[in-house]
């Protein structure tokens, strides 16, 4: 099996072809980063705007020209997340995970680096917290459920 550094200096490489100028920030994250023997390769990518409204098109020409020819030819599997800024400006609990351990591969003009000083921001953090913790939160009353 080929170095894990060769394959994700592969999958930068193809992502520098399919967005050009429309990719911002690369970065690796996950197990892989503590474990190179780890056969899954964690990446967040995000580009400047969509170039096609509809998400799932971008997530197929992700996996049709990233992710499977990596897996195909590398054996490594290729867990990914992929954001325009504006989706990535929002709170995704997949931060979570990212913020532990990461490895920034391409970050155009710091916004990577900015993205996760403003995630990490306490002010913010509770917002996000406050808001995720409200959604579908009912009280149920027990009286009612009594009859």
């Amino acid at each position: 099996m080929t170095g894990i550094d060769e394959v994700k200096g592969e999958i930068l490489r193809r992502l520098g072809e399919l967005y050009g100028e429309n990719l911002v920030s690369v970065v690796f994250y996950g197990r892989h980063l503590r474990d190179p023997g780890f056969p899954e390769i964690d990446v967040m990518v995000i580009i400047e705007r969509a170039y096609d409204p509809v998400k799932m098109n971008r997530v197929a020409d992700f996996v049709e020209n990233v992710r499977d020819p990596i897996e195909d030819e590398y054996g490594y599997h290729v867990s990914f997340e992929l954001y325009t800024k504006e989706e990535a400006e929002n709170f995704h609990s997949g931060y979570l995970d990212v913020v532990v351990n990461y490895e920034i591969a391409y970050d155009r003009d710091g916004y990577f680096e900015w993205l996760m000083e403003e995630m990490m921001n306490p002010e913010k953090v509770m917002r996000h917290v406050q808001y995720l913790s409200t959604i579908e939160y009912f009280v149920v009353d027990d009286k009612e459920n009594e009859r």
